[in-house]
């Protein structure tokens, strides 16, 4: 399975941030943020950020797909730019019922993160949008060492799907292991 390591993926968030096309970085930045598939990352709307009344921010309220579950991740605010999600929140709401990437595509995000991957030093044959989504199960993985929380973090009906990732269906703690790594710990 191919994944980038945090370093990697750092820089690839970096390198999107710096080109200028805040669409495009929000929407890899989600992607990482909340494990999600390209498609359901594009098929987000402005309502699918929404207020959340225990922390006081804002959660990304993801659909299911492939027999998942429908799941809310947490809008993780850094003080590393290209890791900040404020802007989402923003963004959100000026779209509203519209689709909150805009005119984005699968195409060109693609094109765009092989660009991205380029200009960050790294090896483009390897980095496309679903490396993305491999790279935050292993985020996952490392911080809690348990094939559950990355099934329940990539929202798998079946745990065993996790295995083809790495590796007890506890998605709060792959919460808060993907604020660790949005915080810096």
């Amino acid at each position: 399975m191919e994944y980038l390591q945090k370093p990697e993926i750092n820089s690839l968030l970096k390198t999107s941030f710096e080109y200028g096309n805040r669409e495009a970085h929000l929407a890899l930045l989600v992607m990482y943020a909340t494990g999600t598939r390209v498609s359901q990352a594009l098929a987000l709307k402005g309502i699918d950020v929404i207020p959340d009344p225990v922390t006081g921010g804002f959660k990304v309220r993801i659909g299911s797909a492939k027999r998942g579950k429908t799941r809310c991740f947490r809008v993780f605010v850094s003080p590393n730019p290209a890791l900040d999600m404020r802007d989402l929140v923003e963004l959100a709401k000026i779209r509203g019922t519209n689709l909150l990437f805009g005119s984005l595509s699968r195409q060109y995000l693609h094109r765009l993160i092989k660009r991205f991957a380029e200009t960050a030093g790294l090896h483009v044959g390897m980095v496309h949008c679903h490396t993305v989504r491999h790279t935050a199960a292993m985020r996952v993985y490392e911080r809690t060492q348990r094939i559950g929380a990355v099934s329940g973090f990539l929202c798998h009906s079946d745990p065993a799907a996790a295995y083809t990732y790495v590796a007890e269906n506890d998605g709060q703690l792959a919460d808060d292991a993907m604020a660790s790594v949005f915080a810096g710990a």
